[in-house]
């Protein structure tokens, strides 16, 4: 019985560190969207952090990144004692996704050059399907 006891306590923090990395998405993703305007600045209509739209995808894509950097942390863990080649494979999968979401971070997206306006909410949908995935992918991996 001690030594189901010793599990549940371990269990118990892995149940909130998943609203707690969200939870720090949300915040990184508001201040980034309300603190780096300057990419748009030079587009004739007003600036694209304005539109609460562009600014629910910079929130989600900043979440879906701060889950990719725990789904990594915690991979890179279980290589790390185990040696095993799927951890190792799963890292290689994490660090192409992370680096995919960071190229195709909305903030960075206006450093390329002109960013559509208006993109819509299907890529806000298709963000919060990653964001649901990659949750409960991070849960089951804290289990």
């Amino acid at each position: 019985m001690g030594a189901s006891g010793e599990q549940k306590e371990r269990k118990a923090p892995s149940k909130l560190w998943v609203p707690f990395v969200i939870g720090i998405g949300i915040l990184l993703g508001l201040i980034f969207s309300f603190t780096f305007p300057a990419p748009f600045e030079r587009f004739e209509s007003a600036p694209i952090i304005l539109d609460p739209i562009f600014t629910l995808h910079v929130v989600l894509s900043t979440v879906s990144i701060t889950l990719l950097v725990a789904l990594l942390v915690v991979y890179l863990g279980v290589y790390s004692k185990t040696q095993a080649n799927f951890a190792l494979g799963i890292n290689i999968v994490l660090a192409a996704l992370l680096a995919e979401s960071l190229l195709e971070y909305p903030l960075f997206l206006g450093l390329a050059g002109r960013f559509p306006i208006g993109h819509g909410p299907f890529l806000d949908t298709a963000d919060i399907f990653t964001i649901i995935a990659f949750a409960v992918f991070l849960y089951l991996s804290l289990e």
